[in-house]
């Protein structure tokens, strides 16, 4: 089992108008020491729905980022990161935009990964 580094992984998501609703339940709930209604709002918020990007260049970008906080990557780790490109290939995802998000170089990922991908 890998060792993790101190980092934390972070989404940032735009709640729009929802952020007004939550910050005063925030502020509800320090007053009056209830939580409830801030857990019952996180709980009906579809957060999918809220990310930033496609769904499937997220998941590539937190496999990547899970892997380079801990110490060596993992067989878990490697089949994340495989599956995620596999499924933003399977959605689209332009070779050079998996690069990206990789960090590698403009072809490194296709040879890489290239043969385990359906979508060609």
């Amino acid at each position: 089992m890998g060792r993790f580094r101190d980092e934390v992984m972070t989404v940032e998501v735009d709640l729009g108008e929802q952020s007004e609703v939550l910050n005063e339940l925030i502020e509800e709930a320090q007053a009056g020491g209830d939580w409830n209604a801030v857990a019952d709002w996180c709980e009906s918020i579809d957060w999918l729905g809220l990310l930033p990007g496609p769904r499937h260049e997220v998941w590539l970008d937190l496999a990547v980022r899970a892997e380079r906080i801990i110490e060596k990557p993992t067989e878990v780790s490697r089949n994340q990161i495989a599956e995620a490109v596999r499924w933003a290939r399977d959605e689209g995802t332009a070779w050079e935009r998996i690069d990206e998000l990789l960090g590698t170089s403009a072809t490194e990922a296709e040879q890489q990964f290239g043969n385990d991908c359906r979508f060609r």
